[in-house]
């Protein structure tokens, strides 16, 4: 092949991974009607560790982070309770925690645990449980 060809094959390349991104269905995952919140077993937000000295890193719990080949990211929880994946860089696992080295900002609020079946673009509420207390007349 001529360096031409090579070229073009490349540009054809790119420009398909380019276009290809970001075109995931936003369409509520195990929700019966469109916008109807998805009940997710927790949001957190991102908090400070110490690590070590005085310097706190931030931190977000391991189960929050999924991977898509090199790529590390989270689902970030906006105001109105919808998903976005956020790209991050994780450090070092500390006490079922991953330290994030960038991407994050201290206080925005991550989904709990990754959860395969959710897509961008859906919304979430947290699940309140109910814990009942039983009297006894003994």
């Amino acid at each position: 092949m001529d360096v031409r060809m090579i070229r073009l094959f490349l540009f054809a390349v790119i420009l398909g991974v380019v276009t290809g991104c970001g075109k995931e269905n936003t369409e509520s995952a195990k929700s019966g009607k469109p916008g109807t919140p998805v009940l997710v077993e927790s949001i957190v937000a991102v908090g400070g560790l110490s690590g070590g000295g005085e310097e706190e890193v931030l931190a977000v719990p391991e189960g929050a982070v999924f991977h898509q080949g090199v790529l590390s990211g989270v689902y970030v929880v906006d105001d109105e309770g919808r998903l976005t994946v956020r790209w991050v860089r994780t450090g070092r696992a500390v006490d079922g925690s991953l330290v994030i080295l960038g991407g994050l900002d201290a206080g925005e609020r991550v989904l709990g645990r990754y959860n395969r079946s959710l897509r961008e673009g859906v919304t979430v509420k947290q699940q309140v449980s109910e814990t009942k207390e039983i009297q006894s007349n003994e």
